[in-house]
């Protein structure tokens, strides 16, 4: 009976020994697991900031670009308003000639 209690005894103190060991272990798991969801937690903050940073930087091209059209814009629109006073210009030259070649040439009739 002395030998069986010892036995048990004996099995009892090997069964805490292993789950002794087996706390540590699932502590050193723990603990592992913390660092990695910090780590996460850090990566994807880092994430989120480089995705805010790339959008402002988007937006600001975004705006540049719209800028650069609206310069475009007003630079064809002076363009086409240049255009169309040299047009009226040589609309009206060639008029004031052609009257004049008219003049000329019906007072060249009328003198013969």
């Amino acid at each position: 009976m002395e030998t069986t209690r010892r036995a048990l005894i004996g099995e009892a103190i090997e069964t805490l020994d292993e789950a002794d060991a087996d706390l540590l272990k699932l502590t050193e798991i723990e603990q592992r697991l913390i660092a990695l969801t910090a780590q996460v937690g850090t990566l994807l903050a880092e994430f989120g900031a480089s995705i805010a940073e790339s959008q402002a930087q988007l937006m600001a091209a975004t705006v540049q670009m719209q800028q650069a059209q609206m310069s475009f814009n007003l630079q064809y629109l002076q363009l086409q308003s240049q255009m169309q006073n040299e047009n009226r210009n040589y609309t009206m030259v060639s008029n004031i000639m052609k009257t004049k070649h008219d003049t000329v040439k019906n007072t060249i009739s009328n003198i013969h």
